[in-house]
């Protein structure tokens, strides 16, 4: 099954983009998370785009409804950053390619698993920095309390275009190519002082 293949096969890489990213270590000052949102705003602006060329609706899955990048905009306008920091993030264009569905649904892996672990930084958040959806914390309360039903719902629909397409592997190196480029973009990123 498709779901036992992605995490199996992107257990490393999920565990090096957790030690690049630090999450829990470094958000107690209010600098700390804006530039941890720079980061993700890179990131998810640049391959949000490549994803979406992809007709990711005929094959079951509304990607639009779950963008992020919107999300992390209004973050970064309610801390009153987000001017300053589009121009100096840029884009990220070291991101695999993703120009069929197969390769779509790789990516969505990787970004639909890492809204679960946003629902953890959320409460991270409010503790420490009295952030809520509503001030600076939508990006990682994406689905608020919908988060399980939306992971079982993409769960459920990559399983079936698994099975329908046959193309395990190609979804798999997709999500171990996004991976990898989420970690060189964060490392990059804290290397420019970001």
């Amino acid at each position: 099954m498709i779901l036992g293949k992605l995490k199996e096969a992107t257990r490393e890489q999920h565990e090096n983009l957790e030690s690049v990213v630090g999450v829990m270590d470094k958000l107690f000052k209010r600098e700390d998370y804006e530039r941890l949102l720079t980061k993700f705003y890179k990131f998810y602006s640049s391959i949000e785009p490549r994803v979406g060329q992809n007709d990711m609706q005929a094959e079951g899955f509304d990607f639009e409804v779950r963008r992020k990048t919107a999300s992390l905009e209004s973050d970064l306008k309610n801390l009153g950053i987000f001017d300053d920091i589009k121009s100096v993030a840029g884009t990220w264009d070291d991101l695999p390619t993703l120009d069929t569905p197969a390769k779509a649904f790789g990516a969505c892996y990787v970004m639909e698993g890492a809204t679960l672990g946003g629902q953890i930084i959320m409460r991270h958040l409010k503790e420490h920095l009295d952030l809520t959806p509503d001030n600076g914390g939508s990006f990682f309360n994406s689905y608020g309390h919908e988060v399980g039903s939306k992971w079982k719902e993409f769960c459920g629909v990559i399983t079936a275009f698994a099975e329908r397409q046959g193309d395990d592997e190609t979804i798999v190196e997709a999500a171990r190519e996004t991976f990898d480029s989420f970690g060189r973009c964060f490392a990059q990123t804290s290397a420019a002082g970001i």
